[in-house]
């Protein structure tokens, strides 16, 4: 089959390979270069005529052009290239049709010997090189021959990094070759201030304000309602993370009675809107040292990480109340916190 292509060459080269003439008016008529590959393969140079069909070929892609390669490599006994030659002629729109039964029953002989790699890229616009051949696009890459042996298939595209797969294939075999390219990740654009004069100029937008970690340690402001008598007490202190669910508090009592408090607060669940319960321990100064404890449940709504608002329900017991003061109450409280 390869001698009736290669007599079809020979026998009728002014009619086979006439190509119209490169449109943009090369140095070298692509028609000329034909007639001189002709020439070249009648006198049995087939090196040369190879390299003045592919020559030929660079300045005029035309199908005519890729039949003469694909016959001149495989007389050369390149089989795999003379394959791949064959198949982008049956490939190309302006094949002959009245050719095409002859190229495929030649490439029928050369899948005997030689490997098929069937290619799927994503993305389909990325470039191929097979072995150490030339960077083809991958659409025109999707079936290449390859001799038996170990083969390397390399894939590249801008903004993906590279990707590579080899393997062994043996003659007369077909192997699926699928690469997925991984995209690089986008250069992060740092905000440039321009100088003018030794003078800062402001960004055309500015740059965006970053929220920096929840502060350990706090100011806290409480209001502690004793409902029962109408009044109630203020505490004004300090709080401190000891983990993210769990805090200690200590205070000022300023009220009709000053005192100190220390207590600690546990969250039931974590994020903005915290439940919690709490436990602390009160101490008055009236007419001696007065002690109690309290108990209370309540929530936190942080508004964002510097600041919260606290209400609680919560009830005392005072250990060694006065006189009239009630040994157990009911005591609300309500408040703020605040962080650096």
């Amino acid at each position: 089959m390869i001698a009736r292509i290669a007599t079809v060459l020979l026998g009728t080269s002014i009619a086979f390979a006439q190509p119209a003439p490169p449109p943009d008016g090369g140095k070298v008529d692509a028609k000329s270069l034909m007639l001189s590959g002709v020439r070249l393969l009648e006198a049995k140079d087939y090196l040369g005529a190879l390299a003045v069909f592919k020559d030929a070929y660079a300045r005029f892609q035309s199908a005519k052009i890729l039949l003469n390669i694909g016959t001149t490599l495989n007389l050369l006994d390149r089989k795999a290239e003379a394959g791949n030659a064959y198949q982008r002629y049956l490939d190309a729109q302006d094949a002959d049709a009245a050719k095409k039964p002859d190229v495929i029953a030649a490439l029928v002989d050369i899948d005997k010997t030689v490997g098929r790699l069937e290619i799927s890229v994503t993305p389909a616009d990325a470039e191929v090189q097979v072995n150490d051949g030339d960077w083809v696009p991958a659409a025109s890459a999707k079936l290449i021959r390859v001799t038996e042996g170990p083969f390397t298939v390399r894939v590249r595209r801008d903004k993906y990094g590279p990707e590579a797969k080899s393997a062994q294939i043996i003659r007369g075999d077909r192997a699926s070759i699928v690469i997925a390219m991984t995209a690089l990740p986008e250069e992060m654009k740092t905000p440039v201030i321009p100088m003018n004069g030794g003078e800062l100029l402001g960004p055309e937008e500015p740059a965006p304000i970053i929220d920096g970690p929840r502060s350990k340690l706090g100011i806290l402001a409480m209001a502690h309602l004793d409902i029962p008598r109408g009044g109630g007490a203020g505490i004004v202190g300090l709080t401190f993370d000891v983990i993210d669910r769990l805090e200690v508090h200590a205070g000022a009592i300023l009220g009709p009675s000053s005192g100190m408090y220390a207590g600690a607060s546990f969250a039931i669940l974590t994020g903005d809107i915290r439940p919690f319960i709490a436990a602390g321990v009160p101490l008055f100064f009236s007419n001696g040292a007065r002690v109690g404890v309290r108990g209370a449940g309540g929530l936190e709504v942080r508004l964002s990480k510097k600041f919260s608002l606290i209400a609680e329900l919560g009830a005392e017991m005072m250990m060694n109340p006065e006189d009239n003061i009630l040994k157990a109450a009911f005591i609300p409280a309500v408040g703020a916190s605040g962080r650096l």
